[in-house]
């Protein structure tokens, strides 16, 4: 029954809604969710429909049983539904793309690391297929190593050739830089070029662009700490200040007293901003 409802659905999004559930496709694809556009289509929908039909049924048994009455009770049924369903509708719909996202970033943070140590290999004279299976035993190279394991398997699974194989994975990994890379391989074994050296001056441009976006970091810091100096420091001090010299002659601040306004600066407001800057230094920070 479940999964007749989920085609249904499935076919119902694919139809009447193109324009909103099409680019899930590629993105799926891209992401390797290991599951058909269409059944996803169909979950997404019915899940949403569901979380619908579930959330009005107890908002509206909940206001009948307060005795609320009757046009209020559908009409807090039907926002509460639609808030919940839409919410859930969201989070399907964007949940590859910020998958997607979360892949890029570990590649792209990895690449120059992954390529200094491909490089390494290739100087032994290794083989192009050897230094991918050697990349795929890695755990630390993440993402990376996913798509070497990939580039494995279509050559010892699907019977692929090195270059289709590497192809392959090109069109489907989420990194622009990566892709560059697998088809700057691809190019140079086609071509008959010296894949070492290939490697050498691949590892040097991407330690060299590592060390750029570093650089560019640690100023982005700078400027950081002068506005943490200026609103969180400073700031709090001067407004400690002024209201221990309002205290000494009377007066309110929005209402509150004045030992209230500094309690609640004290240990409500500034702990909050020091832990909303925390947090935006930690999630902004590139990824090592």
């Amino acid at each position: 029954m479940y999964r007749h409802m989920v085609k249904k659905f499935g076919n119902i999004g694919i139809r009447y809604m193109p324009s909103y559930v099409e680019p899930l496709k590629a993105e799926l694809s891209k992401a390797n969710l290991g599951i058909l556009f269409e059944i996803y289509v169909g979950r997404m929908l019915f899940v949403s429909f569901a979380s619908f039909i579930v959330t009005f049924s107890v908002v509206f048994a909940i206001s009948l049983v307060f005795t609320l009455p009757l046009m209020i009770a559908l009409f807090s049924g039907l926002i509460a539904a639609a808030t919940i369903a839409l919410i859930v509708l969201t989070l399907y719909h964007s949940y590859p793309f910020q998958l997607l996202t979360t892949k890029k970033n570990m590649i792209d943070t990895n690449m120059p690391f992954a390529i200094n140590h491909m490089a390494a290999i290739a100087s032994a004279g290794v083989p192009p297929f050897v230094i991918f299976r050697l990349l795929g035993d890695i755990k630390e190279y993440g993402e990376i190593r996913h798509e070497a394991k990939r580039i494995v398997r279509n050559i010892e699974v699907f019977g692929m050739d090195l270059t289709t194989a590497i192809q392959n994975v090109a069109e489907r990994t989420p990194s622009d830089t990566f892709r560059q890379f697998l088809y700057g391989i691809v190019s140079t074994i086609n071509t008959g070029g010296d894949l070492k050296k290939f490697f050498e001056n691949s590892a040097k441009d991407a330690l060299f662009d590592y060390r750029l976006k570093r650089e560019k970091y640690m100023k982005t810091l700078e400027t950081y700490a002068d506005f943490y100096t200026a609103v969180l420091i400073a700031a709090p001090l001067f407004f400690i200040s002024i209201l221990a010299v309002m205290a000494l002659i009377g007066g309110n601040v929005f209402g509150l007293s004045i030992p209230l306004a500094m309690r609640i600066g004290i240990f409500v407001l500034i702990p909050l901003l020091n832990t909303a800057f925390i947090m935006f230094i930690h999630y902004t920070q590139p990824k090592v």
